[in-house]
């Protein structure tokens, strides 16, 4: 299908805008094939304007009929069905999807009178100076600013200065005869990071440097929170832990003087050191026949004295008048 009609009522056409080294209707007029450097600059600018007009009427009526959805270049020669049947395009060739809102351009479309785009370039200045008029006043159709903007009196590229294109038209016959409506393969239709970034860049209002610095400033916002989001949760797992600590101590204290309590219950009784006997034998025998001597001197006995080195102990009395401090027969001593 050439044609992709949405559930909405709307379509979508997709046909290549430029072909490095093919001859378009004015190459007999001097017109020069376009390098796949120059397309690639043309399609570049082009997201600054995005218009899509019918049969080059935009700066004329101001008319719109849709919106290009998916622009982009070809990495690799491809081989696709196209209106005129199969055709390889080259690499760097300028593909666009276009989707058609206008219902007159529908009606259009889908009875055939379409067969594929063709641009209009102008100067850049005077293209700048359209954009800015026609954004001044978004709400007219053709703001009168934007009818005196023209190509600046000439219909060859090569011969405009610092030329853009301001509109890819839908056409009943493209001037770039290749530039036909045809099929594409999933794979091929993908759209390229220039300009997926432009139209975020349009939705936003954004410039591409303001963007950037938009992102820097993000991101030193975002290492700023991570450094103060790691230094709160560090200050926090420490006052967990002293928490913590603190909370075992109060715990476990009166568990340890209950300890130390019974510790010192049941402290094991110190053994009381025996003294070893300082007399001698011969000493304990001694007072052991003092004390015998003393018992029978009480009774009025009297008891011999052992014998040492064969000599003979002298007795001593025994008398109950002697223990009276008398002499033996009781008389007084003098």
């Amino acid at each position: 299908m050439y044609i992709n009609k949405l559930d909405d009522g709307t379509v979508e056409l997709t046909a290549p805008v430029m072909i490095p080294g093919a001859k378009d209707c004015d190459f007999e007029n001097g017109e020069k094939p376009l390098t796949t450097t120059e397309i690639s600059q043309f399609a570049k600018d082009y997201e600054t304007y995005r218009f899509v007009d019918d049969e080059h009427g935009l700066t004329k009526n101001g008319r719109k009929i849709g919106n290009p959805t998916n622009s982009f270049l070809l990495k690799h020669p491809t081989t696709m069905n196209t209106l005129d049947g199969s055709k390889t395009y080259p690499t760097g060739t300028w593909m666009m999807t276009s989707h058609l809102t206008d219902e007159i351009a529908i009606k259009k479309a889908l009875d055939g009178e379409y067969t594929g785009y063709s641009v209009s370039v102008f100067n850049r200045e005077r293209a700048d100076a359209y954009l800015k008029a026609l954004k001044h006043d978004k709400d007219t159709p053709m703001p009168t600013a934007c009818k005196t903007i023209n190509s600046g009196g000439t219909a060859l590229i090569k011969d405009i200065t610092d030329p853009v294109v301001l509109s890819v038209s839908l056409v009943k016959s493209p001037c770039l005869h290749d530039s036909k409506f045809c099929e594409l393969d999933g794979d091929i239709m993908t759209d390229e990071v220039q300009s997926f970034k432009s139209r975020i860049l349009e939705a936003m209002d954004m410039a591409e440097a303001a963007q950037v610095e938009a992102l820097k400033s993000e991101v030193v916002s975002l290492e700023s929170k991570i450094d103060e989001m790691q230094k709160d949760f560090a200050e926090a797992l420490k006052s967990m832990q002293e928490s913590f600590e603190s909370k075992l101590t109060e715990a476990l204290t009166p568990v340890a003087e209950k300890a130390e309590d019974v510790e010192e219950e049941v402290e094991e009784p110190v053994e009381e050191e025996i003294e070893e006997p300082t007399e001698t034998v011969e000493e304990v025998e001694e007072e052991a026949t003092e004390e015998e001597t003393e018992e029978v001197a009480e009774k009025g006995e009297s008891k011999a004295e052992p014998v040492h080195d064969n000599l003979v102990a002298e007795k001593k009395s025994t008398n109950f008048y002697e223990a009276l401090g008398r002499n033996y027969n009781g008389t007084r001593k003098l």
